[in-house]
C-alpha cells in the first residue's frame, strides 16, 4: 500500500465538558494528518459551528507534526491503537495596551486584582490598574530598579522593590486593592528599607507565607529577611514613637534619628537587616524564586542553579549549567523550576529529581538572543512565559519542545514579563513600554 494511503487507529478522549466530548469509537485517519486535520475531524464529529481549534496529546507529547512522522519518531506501530486526547486549543494572544514609561520598563509583578507594578531604570514605580490606568507612580529608588514582588494577599497591600541602590524596599500600596477613586490616586509608601548588599539587587521572592522573603545580588550572596505584617506593625509603632538618633529598637531594624525625619518618606522609618544568608555563588546572583516554605532556588552567573533549605540555609543541591543565568522561576504546587539565560535556551528541572538522576531536566530552544525572564503560569501546570533581547516574548507549553505563540510589539529587548491573574500577559522592555495582552479563552 501506498505511504499516502496508509491509516492509523485512534480513539479521541477529552477530559472537555459532556458537549465536547466524542464517541469513543476507534477511527481510521490518514497518517499523514497533522494537529488541523485532527480539529476537522473533532469539530465535524461534534457539529460545531463556528469551528473550534483543538490540540492533540499522544503518549503525554503535544502533537506538533504529522501523524506518521510523530510516530516514527516514537517507534510506534502505524497499527497501534492511539489514545488521543484533545482539549481548546490556546488562541494567539492579542496586544491590548501599550503604555509608555519615562525610562527601560525592567520589572514587572501582578496582584490578585488584576493591578500591574513596574519598576523601570527611572528609579520609579507605576502601578497600574486592571484597565490600564494609571494608578499611583512614586518615586521608589535613587537608580533603576532591578525587580518587584507582591506579598501574598493575606499580608495586605505590599510589595517590595529591589534596585542598583543596594537596597530593596517595603511597600505599603493600597491602590493594589482600591475600592474608591481616593484610593487608587494614593501614592506607595516606603515603611521599610533592606541594607545588607554591597552591590546591586537583581531579584526578590517572596516566601509562600509572606511573612519573610529572599533576595539576590551582584556581590554573589542571597540574603534572608522578615517581612509582611511584622514589619508593618513594627513601622507603625516607629512612627508613633520619638525619634531619637542612636536609639535601637531590636537588633534587625533601628529608629532613624530626628535628623533624618525629612527623609522619612523616601527611607522608611525602619532599616532591617538580613536574618540569615545563603554563601555558594561565586558572582552575581541573578534569580531567587522561594516557591514553597521549606526550599529557596537561585540561579546565577557562575552558571549554577541551587537548590537550598530555607530552614537551614543549607545548599542540598547543584545543577551547572553551561552558561550565565539570568532568569529563574517557579510557582507553589508545581514540581518544577524553569531558568534560562545566556544561551538562548530555557531549562525546566523536575525537582522531585535528584542529581543523580541528571535532576530531570528538559531544554527548550526558540530565542535568538539571551532569555530576560521565565513566568509560569498559576492558571496551567504546562504554561511558561518567556522573554528576550530578540524584541520577543514566547508562549510554552512543556508538552512540546516548540513555542505555542510568539508575541510581537516591542521595538527593543524585552526585559520582563508576567502573568496576570485574569491569564492577561504583561510585559517590559528597553523602548520604554508597558504591554499587555489578552489570552482568550
Amino acid at each position: 500500500m501506498d505511504a499516502e494511503e496508509t491509516q492509523v487507529s485512534v480513539k479521541f478522549v477529552t477530559q472537555l465538558q459532556e458537549q465536547y466530548r466524542v464517541p469513543q469509537d476507534v477511527l481510521n485517519v490518514p497518517a499523514k494528518v497533522t494537529r488541523l486535520g485532527l480539529s476537522q475531524v473533532v469539530n465535524s464529529l461534534l457539529g460545531l459551528e463556528p469551528a473550534q481549534a483543538f490540540d492533540f496529546l499522544i503518549a503525554g507529547e503535544l502533537l506538533r507534526q504529522p501523524l506518521e512522522k510523530f510516530l516514527l519518531a516514537h517507534s510506534v506501530s502505524t497499527e497501534t491503537v492511539l489514545n488521543v486526547e484533545y482539549f481548546k486549543a490556546v488562541i494567539p494572544p492579542r496586544l491590548k495596551k501599550q503604555l509608555p514609561h519615562d525610562d527601560w520598563v525592567s520589572a514587572i509583578a501582578c496582584s490578585s486584582t488584576n493591578a500591574v507594578l513596574t519598576g523601570s531604570y527611572d528609579g520609579i514605580l507605576r502601578l497600574w490598574n486592571c484597565c490600564g490606568q494609571l494608578s499611583s507612580s512614586t518615586q521608589a529608588h535613587s537608580k533603576g530598579i532591578n525587580a518587584v514582588a507582591i506579598l501574598p494577599a493575606a499580608q495586605g497591600p505590599l510589595a517590595l522593590s529591589a534596585a542598583k541602590d543596594h537596597s530593596v524596599r517595603l511597600w505599603s500600596a493600597p491602590a493594589m486593592q482600591a475600592t474608591s477613586p481616593a484610593e487608587v490616586q494614593q501614592a506607595a509608601t516606603c515603611l521599610a528599607v533592606y541594607k545588607g548588599h554591597t552591590n546591586a539587587v537583581e531579584d526578590v521572592a517572596a516566601s509562600p507565607s509572606g511573612t519573610a522573603f529572599c533576595s539576590g545580588a551582584w556581590d554573589g550572596n542571597v540574603h534572608i529577611w522578615r517581612t509582611g505584617r511584622e514589619v508593618v506593625t513594627a513601622a507603625e509603632e516607629a512612627a508613633m514613637a520619638p525619634a531619637t538618633a542612636g536609639k535601637a529598637v531590636s537588633r534587625k531594624r533601628k529608629l532613624e534619628s530626628s535628623a533624618d525625619a525629612g527623609n522619612a518618606m523616601a527611607e522608611g522609618p525602619l532599616q532591617e537587616a538580613p536574618m540569615g544568608q545563603l554563601q555558594g555563588h561565586s558572582q552575581c546572583v541573578s534569580g531567587v524564586v522561594w516557591p514553597d516554605q521549606d526550599s529557596i532556588y537561585s540561579g546565577s552567573w557562575d552558571y549554577s542553579v541551587r537548590r537550598w533549605d530555607a530552614q537551614t540555609l543549607v545548599n542540598t543541591d547543584t545543577h551547572n549549567s553551561n552558561k550565565a543565568l539570568y532568569c529563574i522561576a517557579a510557582v507553589a504546587g508545581s514540581a518544577s523550576v524553569a531558568y534560562g539565560g545566556a544561551d538562548r535556551a530555557w531549562r525546566l528541572w523536575d525537582r522531585r529529581q535528584s542529581r543523580k538522576e541528571d535532576m530531570g531536566v528538559k531544554t527548550f530552544s526558540s530565542h535568538s538572543d539571551w532569555i530576560t525572564s521565565i513566568a509560569l503560569s498559576e492558571h496551567s501546570e504546562y504554561h511558561v512565559l518567556t522573554s528576550s533581547y530578540d524584541k520577543t516574548a514566547k508562549l510554552w507549553d512543556t508538552r512540546t519542545a516548540i513555542p505555542l505563540h510568539t508575541l510581537v510589539g516591542h521595538t527593543d529587548k524585552v526585559l520582563c514579563s508576567g502573568w496576570c491573574e485574569d491569564k492577561r500577559i504583561a510585559t517590559g522592555g528597553a523602548d520604554c513600554k508597558l504591554l499587555l495582552f489578552d489570552v482568550p479563552t
